[in-house]
């Protein structure tokens, strides 16, 4: 056995110097793939307590560091029109905010696992009707509404984003129905896309 090892030892040394290699390099790529997910901002938008249009929406932060929510805007699908509202400024607020001042102005900061309640469906969809946008539109007319969400996120310089669509089924015999059109929401998080949420902010100053 000594005999076989003293006659390989080179050979030995290149097989283990690889395997150190090997690991090495599996070993960064585990690092790098966290230090990546640590940097990704990650959104949920949710339905939550019932599927009716008194259940709620709920706006959840699961990114590994802290974010600031500043706008949430609205589309409307209504009679082959697509109309955009910003969601977050439309209302009056009284000066007492209650105990959730973020969820009742719909922005704030929100650390990892803290969420905005953003109200009832039914709510949200009066709220944006009432605008001059929606003139002539009844509750009815809608049949979807996407739901996006900006925010600042520490590592990086652009906002960040999500969206979730959610179509209302008007004709269900249990009452209207609220039905997200996926399972998951969709993360904004490409260079364009986050660019072009930035001017949807800004048209809504």
């Amino acid at each position: 056995m000594f005999e076989f090892l003293r006659t390989n030892q080179g050979i030995i040394s290149v097989l283990l110097s690889m395997a150190m290699l090997v690991v090495w390099v599996v070993y960064l790529q585990v690092l790098l793939v966290q230090v990546r997910a640590s940097r990704r901002s990650s959104i949920l938008i949710t339905r939550a307590a019932g599927r009716g249009m008194r259940s709620r929406c709920l706006v959840t932060n699961m990114s590994s560091q802290s974010l600031y929510v500043t706008s949430l805007i609205g589309i409307l699908h209504a009679r082959d029109r697509q109309i955009e509202i910003a969601l977050t400024d439309l209302r009056e607020l009284p000066e007492d905010l209650g105990a959730d001042p973020r969820s009742t102005m719909r922005q704030g900061s929100l650390s990892t696992g803290q969420y905005l309640d953003i109200g009832h469906f039914d709510d949200i969809l009066e709220v944006m009707l009432r605008d001059d946008e929606a003139a002539g539109l009844a509750r009815e007319d809608v049949a979807q509404l996407d739901l996006i969400v900006v925010a600042f996120y520490a590592p990086e310089s652009l906002p960040v984003g999500a969206r979730r669509s959610f179509q209302f089924r008007w004709e269900s015999p249990s009452g209207t129905r609220v039905q997200p059109t996926s399972l998951r929401t969709q993360q904004i998080r490409g260079r364009r896309q986050r660019k072009r949420l930035f001017q949807a902010v800004e048209r809504h100053m």
